[in-house]
């Protein structure tokens, strides 16, 4: 079957595309044989978002999420391939729970790969994984701080092993940067326990120093180094200084930490409880800096699912995250509209850049030989965000009621028209 999409506008002008057997057969102005015709006119392609912050859930957490509903919330959102991480329950740290996960993720309807997570004591098991050379492995992730994980790692001398091991097997250590000890110092200082006040109480001071202290490590030992979700402009600073000095260091934004801030905690409540915080308005902006001067390199959603239920505890009880595959693009085209980077920057911000980043071969742009893992913008259409009509299972999210900049009209996964969903796609 020869898929012909005509009147393509990508990053490199109009185009004409052909997929063939999940791959993209050819690209250019001329108009080849097929089978079928999709017109694209006044319509945007780009490769398929790669997402390489996503926790699934599922497993012992099958309430929060599943890979089914993940996978088809990341279809709607345009995201043609997540990566996974490792605070699952059972967690990914060895053996057991990555045979778990690898079982479970069977329901993909994208494709995925698996971070490891990295704790004290794990680091023979970690070898063993790794000496099998597994390619659905392709990253190792840190946890400075508790978000929603027992395994704090902030010895010095420990990281230093695990950014040792990571370089021995060419793998990206990817790390939550906020320090526990650092937090821990801050919310006894916190005479209110509220939501209102949680990027005080979550203080930026944890996160700075945690970042200085990975950009230190990478450098002394070598190995790549992925800060997620940077959230403060003093961040920013630091790891644009490390950059002049090393190629192995990337960087990572969420479209809640680039758009949203502080200010609509009051209204949105614990549904906007995240971690990092949300922080201001000046955060944004540097943020914003960021990405146009490259500093940040990919995008990232952090789709955090939670039950409603947890959410509408108090602050204390309430758990961090909220769902983003499916409001990432829509939320962060403004890039691009309101001419803050070009459609070749955002193309690199979603996709490219990660592909580099984690060593994908193939895939991440659109090139004749490459796999269709593309989407298809209408950025004339712009709707409200109404959770309700999600297709994760975590229906609310701090972007409700706001109107994005485009919307995913089409979504194709190795070559298969996956978005619009066929009735039966999906089950609630």
């Amino acid at each position: 079957m020869r898929t012909l999409l005509t009147n393509c506008q990508s990053p490199d002008g109009i185009k004409n595309i052909i997929i063939k057997d999940g791959i993209i057969d050819y690209i250019g102005s001329d108009l080849p044989e097929f089978d079928e015709k999709l017109d694209c006119a006044n319509l945007i392609v780009l490769p398929g978002m790669i997402d390489p912050h996503v926790h699934v859930r599922d497993l012992e957490m099958t309430y929060k999420e599943s890979w089914e509903t993940a996978s088809n919330a990341a279809i709607a959102g345009g995201i043609t391939t997540i990566m996974d991480m490792p605070n699952t329950k059972p967690a990914t740290t060895n053996f057991f729970g990555l045979n778990a996960k690898r079982k479970a993720a069977e329901k993909s309807k994208v494709n995925y790969y698996i971070h490891l997570g990295a704790t004290t004591n794990n680091l023979n098991e970690l070898r063993s994984i790794l000496e099998g050379n597994p390619e659905d492995i392709i990253g190792i992730k840190l946890f400075l701080a508790g978000s929603s994980s027992n395994e704090v790692v902030e010895d010095p001398k420990k990281l230093e092993e695990i950014f040792l091991l990571a370089k021995e097997f060419d793998k990206v250590v990817l790390v939550h940067s906020e320090m526990q000890s650092i937090l821990n110092k801050w919310q006894k200082l916190a005479l209110v326990q509220s939501i209102e006040f949680h990027n005080s109480i979550r203080h930026r001071e944890a996160a700075i120093n945690g970042t200085r202290l990975m950009l230190d490590i990478a450098q002394k030992t070598g190995a790549k180094l992925y800060i997620c979700h940077v959230s403060t402009r003093e961040e920013i600073d630091l790891i644009r200084t490390a950059k002049r000095i090393s190629t192995n260091i990337f960087s990572e934004v969420t479209p809640h930490h680039l758009i949203l801030n502080e200010t609509i905690l009051k209204q949105a409540g614990n549904f906007g409880k995240v971690n990092p915080p949300l922080r201001t308005e000046a955060d944004n902006e540097a943020l914003l800096e960021a990405i146009k001067d490259r500093t940040i390199d990919c995008l990232g959603t952090d789709h955090a699912p939670h039950a409603v239920e947890e959410k509408r505890q108090e602050y204390s009880k309430a758990p961090s995250g909220f769902p983003g595959l499916e409001t990432a693009i829509p939320q962060t085209y403004f890039l691009v509209k309101d001419e803050y980077i070009s459609l070749r920057r955002y193309s690199e911000l979603i996709s490219c850049n990660a592909a580099y980043v984690f060593g994908l071969n193939n895939v991440g742009e659109l090139k004749a030989g490459f796999k269709a893992d593309l989407i298809i913008l209408d950025p004339g259409f712009e709707e409200k965000v109404i959770p309700e009509l999600f297709k994760t299972k975590a229906k609310y999210s701090p972007f409700e009621g706001v109107i994005g900049h485009t919307k995913v009209k089409y979504t194709f996964v190795n070559g298969e028209k996956m978005l619009p969903f066929r009735r039966g796609d999906v089950r609630y």
